[in-house]
């Protein structure tokens, strides 16, 4: 007899309100062998067609990367809408790296025509077997209830947020956004080496100068899937700096939409938060405000967009474990691996975040190994190999760093309230320790999911802990609590938030659903919903100019942005491509001082706009320092770099050139302008 855990993953879903007027049809009758040979013809004929037409520059640009969403959304992964959402962007987020760790040996075989290949073949496939099987096409709908609304409602709301980044209309707008926060200048450096060379930078032959690429040893899985996505958007060829620049800086925002849909489609995913919309509303707008104007804003606009999205896969990473007992096997493995091989490539310290889940989930299959049939079995040891690989890939690619080193790494980050973030850790523990004074309600199974739950549930308190300790050895070392606490304080929070919820909405729900009858529960649910969406300060950016400034780290980000695009761009910024555009075959560097900008930052862009940031060039950066403090510097500055440097050039501002190579005639023809 199966368990009720994969009893329910495998008979057919109950008919309630989503389903009523939808006749079930039996889907066991299997397919014979030349019916499922014909399957697989088609699945190939689909794939090889899309490869036909990628290569001669057809299926190509912004619609049909919506095209691929709406593929994925079609592919009979599960039943409802939302865990289509979710084990699509997985998916997607997932197979990028790998991706790029393997170089194909044909040109037109690109990233983005294997993907939307891969995606119109199976879905050819599945509806090819419907109609053999002799089923209704509408049968690869996903069944929509008014919850599945919340993920696009959220997505919507996303696409506010981050419209600056979508919206540029030129190179010198994506420029002129990206260089508000330091580390876009490494982020857009790692993409476009992707772009530029077909794959991760610790896969490539060393730099002309000798020695290894800059961030080779950083994880790329974010880099990866903004490029898979550039390729579907623009081809494989990568286009001029300044086009490239642009597409990076949409793809950001884009990638940020996706982190949306995976964070509350993994929640509208959950059955608990199915049963009633206006129960579940409330729950799902406070961790939808969260995300997007919250503490989940500050990734993005503080050019960690890899952290954002690590964090929103270990979210789904908790829903997919708790979805185990609804979805088969099968599928909540690979989307399990999938999650974790995209927080490995994405930020490797968060695979803490995601160990409890990986362990129930393990305990899980293990309990039920008896009632696995043996292809199913055969799957799961795949999935484990396929994982394990991509795991050793990406410790491999961090061979040469310290531990120690990296966690006591300076840094900064904008911080969200400290107060807020240890409320929700607390509130995390309300819950956990609701969940285990409920052990014993029920049967023995029940308390047994009951425990389970909770075991997935409380992994913030565990992070908690662990976090203790980070603090306690950054403390022992330097004497101060540095950037990677405070980072991982923010995944923690933000995960508190989301499992808090969760929780709450399993143990209270019922009791909600039983008196949404009132008349008086609507209003108090649209009350409650609009009440969370002010939780993390003021989102409204409209009376801004009125005195009414918003509070919200997202919304005070979307009005800085919406400010930069609507005055004129800086001469810096023109200044910046015109350093970019120079020709020549020695690598160069920019030495300059300009009111309101950093000097090391654009010595960084210098570098990143010209593809030849390597590790040699790192003190070249250090030696640019001086320039802090003033215009006077910049002979000392250059002096450093011309003496212990023989094989870069200096570019300095116009007017200095004469003066600069009478002081260092030595080195005239190495001083040079835009």
């Amino acid at each position: 007899m199966l368990s009720p855990d994969l009893h329910a993953a495998l008979m057919p879903a109950r008919q309630g309100p989503a389903t009523r007027g939808r006749r079930h049809y039996p889907s066991n009758n299997r397919l014979t062998a030349p019916q499922r040979l014909l399957v697989a013809v088609a699945a190939a004929l689909a794939f090889l067609a899309v490869l036909v037409l990628r290569a001669n520059n057809g299926l190509t640009g912004w619609g049909y990367l919506l095209a691929l969403g709406v593929i994925l959304v079609l592919v009979p992964t599960s039943r409802n809408f939302s865990q289509r959402v979710l084990f699509s962007v997985v998916g997607l987020a997932g197979a990028a790296p790998i991706t790029w760790w393997v170089t194909g040996p044909l040109p037109e075989l690109n990233r983005g025509s294997v993907v939307l290949g891969v995606a119109a073949a199976v879905l050819v496939g599945s509806v090819v077997t419907t109609l053999l099987k002799r089923q209704p096409l509408r049968e690869l709908v996903p069944q929509v209830q008014r919850v599945d609304a919340l993920p696009v409602i959220a997505a919507a709301a996303s696409l506010w947020a981050v419209k600056g980044f979508i919206a540029v209309r030129s190179p010198e707008q994506s420029l002129l956004l990206l260089t508000q926060s330091w580390d876009f200048a490494p982020h857009f450096n790692m993409y476009n080496m992707i772009r530029t060379h077909g794959s991760v930078i610790a896969v490539l032959p060393p730099a002309p100068d000798g020695g290894p690429w800059s961030a080779a040893t950083y994880p790329q899985g974010f880099h990866s899937l903004v490029a898979l996505l550039a390729e579907v958007v623009a081809g494989s060829e990568a286009g001029n700096v300044g086009q490239e620049l642009m597409l990076f800086c949409r793809l950001v925002g884009v990638v940020s939409i996706l982190g949306t849909l995976l964070v509350v489609a993994g929640l509208t995913s959950l059955p608990v938060f199915r049963h009633n919309f206006f129960v579940s509303l409330p729950l799902v707008t406070i961790v939808a405000t969260a995300w997007i104007v919250g503490p989940g804003a500050i990734p993005v606009f503080g050019a960690f967009p890899n952290f954002g999205l690590g964090v929103a896969l270990c979210v789904a990473c908790v829903a997919v474990v708790q979805l185990r007992r609804v979805v088969s096997p099968a599928i909540g493995s690979a989307a399990l691996i999938l999650a974790l091989i995209a927080v490995a490539h994405g930020w490797i310290l968060l695979l803490v975040l995601c160990l409890p889940s990986v362990l129930v989930y393990a305990w899980h299959l293990l309990q039920h190994r008896t009632q696995l049939r043996k292809p199913v079995v055969a799957l799961q040891f795949l999935l484990a190999l396929l994982g394990l690989i991509a795991l050793m890939a990406a410790i491999w690619q961090l061979r040469s760093m310290s531990a120690g080193d990296v966690l006591t790494t300076t840094g900064g980050i904008d911080r969200a309230d400290s107060g807020v973030a240890i409320l929700c850790i607390i509130m995390n523990a309300f819950v956990a320790l609701a969940f285990y004074s409920r052990r014993k309600v029920g049967s023995p199974e029940t308390g047994h999911g009951t425990l389970t739950s909770l075991h997935v549930l409380a992994t913030p308190l565990f992070a908690a802990v662990l976090l203790l300790f980070l603090a306690i050895f950054q403390l022992s070392q330097s004497g101060l609590i540095t950037y990677y606490f405070h980072k991982s304080f923010l995944a923690v929070e933000i995960l508190a938030i989301v499992c808090t919820v969760i929780g709450a909405a399993e143990l209270w729900s019922p009791l909600l659903i039983e008196r949404s009858g009132r008349k008086t529960f609507l209003a108090a649910s649209l009350l409650t919903s609009l009440g969370a969406t002010q939780f993390f300060g003021l989102p409204f950016t409209g009376l801004n100019e009125q005195g009414l400034k918003p509070t919200a780290h997202g919304a005070i980000a979307v009005h800085h942005q919406s400010s930069l695009l609507a005055g004129e761009i800086p001469p810096m910024i023109h200044k910046m491509f015109q350093i970019a555009n120079i020709k020549q075959d020695r690598t160069y560097i920019y030495v300059g001082f300009n009111d309101f900008f950093d000097p090391l930052l654009f010595g960084q862009w210098s570098l990143s706009l010209q593809g030849r940031w390597t590790d040699k060039m790192e003190p070249a950066l250090r030696m640019i320092r001086p320039m802090y403090k003033g215009p006077s510097k910049v002979p000392e500055a250059i002096d450093d770099i011309l003496r212990s440097m023989p094989d870069v050039d200096v570019v300095v501002d116009r007017e200095l050139v004469p003066e600069l190579r009478s002081a260092f005639p030595k080195y005239a023809d190495r001083i040079i302008t835009y």
